[in-house]
């Protein structure tokens, strides 16, 4: 599993901030925290809440989702998040948005590589 923490940018339809991002290759979905979610996008009801546990066995249900844009080496990267009451990040980037747009982690140099061409062919 990898880990690494970022300030990156993120942004939705109410605003733009710097946020402190966990990359988890060992979560499956993409996570904000409400607080977080509330000041830079609308959140939408979710058809069924969804349950989640983390590696440290804390178990949290989703209720809410939104859409936020983040920014990655000047790439404006859109998806869906759950908005979560209590995370313990501000963001937590899962396997799913790793796995969509093309990014890898490497835990020895704690920085995340892009495929350029293959975000290309993605964004197109």
């Amino acid at each position: 599993m990898g880990l690494i923490r970022k300030k990156l940018a993120l942004a939705g339809s109410l605003g733009r901030e710097e946020c402190q991002v966990l990359f988890d290759t060992g979560a499956s979905a993409c996570f904000v925290r409400e607080d977080v979610a509330r000041r830079l996008s609308p959140i939408l009801k979710a058809p069924v809440p969804l349950s989640f546990t983390l590696g440290d066995k804390t178990t949290f249900t989703a209720e809410y989702t939104t859409v936020l844009q983040a920014d990655i080496d000047g790439h404006a990267l859109p998806h869906m998040f759950l908005v979560v009451p209590k995370l313990p990040y501000e963001v937590i980037l899962g396997a799913d948005f790793l796995q969509r747009w093309k990014i890898k982690l490497d835990p020895a140099t704690e920085e995340f590589i892009i495929d350029e061409e293959a975000l290309r062919i993605v964004l197109v």
